[in-house]
């Protein structure tokens, strides 16, 4: 049996769940693994060394600094060197290749996963040079960077605020770094009383505030080695990025009052905690593979082992962080009066011109008001919305340039947080301005989501209670047995639309122009599916008589999408489309067909909105739930962003509203709510109409 020795120099030797001596099944290998802790003790760790050099296949060495690279140079601590070279027999590995490899891949796909999750936050690194991998990949994120190396290696109490500024730092520091021990008690404690220093002749001097700018920054970034040995208060309410964490570390940041924790590399073994170098030695021992590991092979191991990191929300249900912000625009013109400061022009507005829109348009936008009362039904937290209006027409924001619409939100996002939201979501045209909220969501200071999962969510909602309302298809073993057709199914909502109703309907038919784009998304479908019937057209006419339930989403702006004469009688029409594919006076044409909107959601708890969203009640728009769903779930991500909408977000998003409480509250028709009185009339038209026969 391989046998693979652990020594981790950074904890301490009384804790007993970290020192073991056991065997752990990993992938079908038996192997025996002994751990040791050193506590920070060269001269045990060395000692340590000499006695398993020999006597084991691998040792495993975590918690001593890395080497660092900088100016085409490598700076490695003579110490560490020296203690690496003991062994004459066994072969040492650091995990260092594995780590500056794997995190910053993982980083990135949560960061892909979560778009624009750390863009423009303020970011403290304890020290650069233990996670410069990570360093550069935060740089590329735009975010504000500070590193505290001068202070965590020799106590000076100032800042750097770059890559850049590191490798200069390092280059002029090397020759006394290399002469300091490598010993507890040697780096900085990081007690927030030290976050104001005097500095200067003689120890007299003016305070320092660069050490109180590193205790204010959002998220810390470090390694487990440092977190073990500093003093954790300066942590409270903020976010963690670490390379490992176990159940204990995490416990202890909870008591801490650490919101949110992003574990680099989950617990990969029931039976022990794996840190990098630990996770090398096994890696190497089970696949026979040379050491230091190559780049392919560590792409491989991530692959097979399904890697990547963890996020623990720690602290659910903190008091007065839950808060989100949701922007909003009129309409019409009309709905500026809606506003209680501009409740006094009411009776002159039919004699307002048009240049009161531009007038209007002019400012930056304003607070309007909120929403209160909204709590989980799941966890039982109350987050408060903060509304504001941005004074733009849909008219106005589709004439106006991208980048001044861009600033006007960013400032409305900038103020929200002044007043403790955490995210920020776009309602109506605000989110289909530009580069539909990726730009916005890049320049503002906290998380901007469009909403757009929940709308999809909400309107499959929507049709699902009207196709049972009319009653015209059978569900049998929770499938309709009949055909569903959305036209205008390769883009956003299309696509993702068809995604869902493929698994909920017998028979799915994929409407658009260009046949290569059906294709495509055909493929994609059977890939979820791969029971799904899809039948594919670039005209809907061939199957519009079959079908018991249509989606429109192609803003067709005015062209005609489809001829109501094809349409079956009882048919559900799910116009998503805005401005409508279906015009009113097309609509009037076919009274035994349900033309309807969209779902419109409720909120949960005992809601209090003080501002007039021309809905009744606690009825919200479903964008401006979403943004109340991940304020709820204490996830402050930009969730939903560009035209392209994530299949399993909106599933993700649905179990959300599940959990915490969000339903559906109205079906809306082109002038507001669709009465039972308007789905009887509509039921009764379609049973005395003839059912066209099926096309095949």
């Amino acid at each position: 049996m391989k046998h693979i020795v652990s020594l981790s120099f950074s904890d301490d030797p009384k804790n007993s769940e970290q020192q073991f001596d056991r065997q752990i099944n990993f992938f079908g290998e038996t192997m025996r693994v002994s751990q040791f802790c050193t506590g920070l003790d060269i001269e045990l760790t060395k000692n340590l060394i000499k006695k398993f050099d020999g006597n084991s296949d691998i040792i495993c060495l975590s918690g001593l600094p890395p080497k660092v690279s900088y100016k085409g140079e490598e700076f490695v601590h003579p110490g560490v060197s020296d203690v690496k070279k003991l062994a004459k027999q066994t072969v040492v590995v650091d995990g260092q290749v594995l780590r500056e490899i794997y995190l910053p891949w993982a980083i990135r796909q949560h960061e892909l996963r979560n778009q624009s999750l750390f863009a423009r936050k303020k970011v403290s690194f304890y020290s650069g040079g233990i996670s410069k991998n990570l360093l550069e990949i935060f740089e590329e994120f735009d975010c504000k960077i500070c590193l505290a190396d001068p202070y965590f290696f020799l106590k000076l109490p100032f800042n750097l605020k770059s890559s850049q500024e590191f490798e200069n730092f390092i280059s002029i520091a090397s020759p006394l770094l290399k002469r300091l021990p490598v010993k507890k008690g040697q780096l900085a404690d990081f007690k927030l009383n030290e976050k104001k220093i005097k500095i200067g002749p003689f120890g007299v001097g003016r305070y320092q505030r660069n050490l109180e700018e590193f205790f204010e920054s959002d998220i810390f970034v470090g390694d487990l080695s440092t977190l073990r040995s500093i003093d954790l208060d300066h942590l409270k309410g903020k976010t963690l990025i670490i390379d490992i964490a176990d159940e204990q570390f995490l416990n202890e940041l909870k008591n801490y009052g650490v919101e949110k924790v992003l574990v680099g590399l989950p617990e990969i073994h029931p039976d022990i905690s794996c840190h990098f170098a630990l996770l090398e030695g096994i890696l190497a021992m089970k696949y026979d593979a040379e050491v230091p590991l190559r780049p392919s092979e560590v792409l491989n191991f991530v692959d097979e082992l399904n890697l990547k990191p963890k996020v623990y929300n720690l602290n659910e249900t903190p008091s007065g962080n839950r808060a989100f912000a949701f922007i909003v625009h009129p309409l019409t013109s009309a709905q500026f009066f809606r506003h209680p400061k501009l409740k006094w022009l009411r009776p002159f507005k039919k004699n307002l011109s048009s240049s009161f829109e531009d007038v209007m348009a002019l400012g930056p936008g304003f607070y309007w008001g909120n929403i209160k009362g909204i709590k989980s039904e799941f966890n039982g937290v109350e987050v408060e919305g903060h509304i504001y209006m941005l004074a733009y027409t849909p008219k106005k924001l589709m004439e106006s340039d991208p980048s001044s619409v861009y600033k006007k939100l960013v400032g409305l996002c900038t103020e929200a947080k002044l007043i403790g939201a955490k995210i920020v979501g776009l309602g109506a045209y605000t989110k289909i301005v530009g580069d539909a909220g990726v730009t916005v969501s890049k320049m503002s200071p906290i998380p901007v989501t469009t909403g757009n999962s929940l709308s999809a969510a909400s309107t499959l909602w929507a049709a699902k209670l009207a196709v049972e309302k009319m009653g015209m298809v059978a569900l049998k073993n929770g499938i309709y047995q009949g055909r569903v057709m959305v036209i205008g199914a390769t883009g956003s909502i299309g696509a993702v639309s068809a995604k869902i109703l493929s698994g909920l309907w017998k028979e799915v038919v994929i409407v658009a122009p260009r046949a290569h784009r059906l294709l495509e998304l055909k493929s994609e479908i059977l890939k979820i599916n791969p029971k799904a019937k899809v039948l594919l057209s670039t005209d809907p006419s061939k199957y519009l008589p079959t079908c018991q339930l249509v989606i429109t989403t192609t803003s067709a702006k005015g062209v005609k999408v489809l001829n109501m004469a094809d349409v079956r009688p009882g048919a559900v029409i799910c116009d998503v489309a805005r401005p409508f594919d279906i015009s009113e006076a097309e609509a009037r044409q076919r009274p035994d067909v349900l033309i309807m909107a969209s779902g419109e959601v409720e909120l949960p708890g005992p809601t209090k909105i003080n501002v007039d969203l021309a809905l009744e009640g606690n009825v919200v728009y479903a964008c401006l739930a979403e943004t109340a769903l991940l304020s709820m779930e204490g996830r402050f991500e930009s969730f939903t962003l560009s035209r392209n909408i994530n299949y399993q977000k909106v599933l993700e998003i649905d179990q959300l509203a599940k959990k915490h409480g969000v339903k559906l509250s109205q079906i809306m028709g082109h002038h507001g709510p669709l009465t039972e009185e308007e789905f009887e009339l509509c039921r009764s038209h379609a049973l005395k109409g003839d059912t066209p026969q099926p096309i095949h």
